[in-house]
């Protein structure tokens, strides 16, 4: 009977288990598709967005060219860097190494040349010698032992300087290849800064261009609004197939948070929310001024929905938050995260940069709730 039940139980259990495993199976699924449809339902804005383009004047193009290049560049630069960081650490880490396997190698050498030593002070009579003398035959135990634990302890310190040098040897090798290494990164980053700042001198032209096109201000103007317009298009159309496909998703939102976002990143407030642009016009944002390539970082938990350059917001990255909360940063240098990406409170998404032809670095941020614009002062901590 308490097999029956035990067995009963097992089976219980197993089947459980079993249900467990399917869901949990169905639900990466079911995520999986459903960060598959919001890379569909962005591609398809993305097409949109590409025929609206080849409205705009040649000049904007050209910016636009020059700087998604600049991002490209200022990415691989970055990222130069940081192996070149790596590199020097790891020829540090290196040399270290070297310096006590060479320590090693003297010390192993200092005992083994001390047992030579001793055994050719003490042992030109060894074991021949100690067979003939018969005048303290007790000694010849105890000296057989002496003699063993040297032959013994000498072939322990060849063995441990064999290994040490064969460690030291490639050790160096290691050495050798780290500074080659080293001298092609710094090479390549000489290489990329060059193209960077001739990109950057080509962007200075460019955005002269720009803003000579647009110099009366009812041109300005106009540009200002269309600017608007189109990013009010791109978020009422992003919302509307976030909502259709995330009917369920755990993104809470911002609404308990106010007044507790994290700061993008720490700079001058160039200019604020609702502040005057153009007759008419008033900034949905903020602009913080910073030095160009800092890190900037989500301010909450989301999922990144857009992350390309879009006209007079340059290089632009949107999070979504949940229950129709978005923060935007744009102006950026370069791009670090894709559509699709998660990301969290502080971790870095994009370098600042002055893309969307403005004349000085730093970020604008927004906040925007149902596609409309909200205070960020209200929201950030203080």
């Amino acid at each position: 009977m308490r097999f029956t039940i035990r067995a009963l139980l097992t089976s219980v259990l197993t089947l459980c288990v079993c249900q467990v495993s399917v869901l949990l199976a169905a639900e990466k699924e079911q995520t999986e598709q459903q960060l598959q449809q919001v890379k569909q339902q962005i591609k398809q804005l993305q097409q949109r967005l590409d025929n609206k383009r080849k409205q705009y004047s040649s000049v904007t193009r050209t910016l636009r060219s020059t700087e998604k290049k600049i991002n490209s560049a200022a990415k691989i630069l970055r990222a130069t860097r940081s192996q070149i960081v790596r590199e020097k650490q790891t020829l540090k880490n290196n040399k270290k190494q070297e310096l006590q396997l060479e320590r090693n190698k003297s010390k192993h050498q200092d005992i083994l040349a001390h047992q030579i030593r001793s055994a050719y002070s003490s042992g030109r009579q060894e074991y021949l010698k100690l067979l003939l003398n018969q005048e303290q035959p007790e000694k010849l135990g105890r000296m057989f032992s002496y003699y063993d634990y040297l032959n013994k302890a000498r072939t322990k310190s060849i063995k441990e300087l064999g290994e040490t040098l064969v460690q030291l040897t490639q050790v160096q090798k290691d050495i050798q290849a780290n500074i080659k290494e080293l001298a092609l990164l710094e090479q390549a980053q000489v290489k990329e800064q060059k193209r960077l700042l001739s990109l950057k001198e080509q962007r200075k032209k460019e955005v002269k261009q720009l803003a000579a096109s647009i110099a009366s201000q009812d041109k300005k103007l106009s540009h200002l609004r269309e600017n608007e317009e189109e990013l009010e298009s791109l978020l009422h159309q992003m919302q509307k197939a976030l909502e259709q496909i995330f009917q369920q998703q755990n993104l809470e939102g911002l609404a308990k948070y106010k007044g507790k976002l994290t700061w993008p990143l720490s700079g001058r407030l160039a200019l604020n929310y609702g502040e005057p642009i153009n007759r008419g016009i008033r900034s949905n944002g903020i602009r913080i001024a910073a030095q160009e390539g800092k890190d900037v970082a989500a301010v909450f938990h989301g999922r990144v929905v857009f992350s390309d350059w879009f006209r007079g917001f340059g290089l632009l990255v949107i999070v979504d938050h949940g229950k129709g909360y978005m923060s935007l940063y744009g102006n950026n240098q370069s791009l670090f995260k894709d559509v699709g990406d998660w990301v969290e409170a502080g971790e870095m998404i994009a370098s600042v940069g002055q893309s969307g032809g403005q004349k000085t670095p730093g970020l604008y941020f927004e906040i925007r709730h149902q596609g409309k614009a909200r205070n960020p002062m209200q929201w950030i901590r203080g």
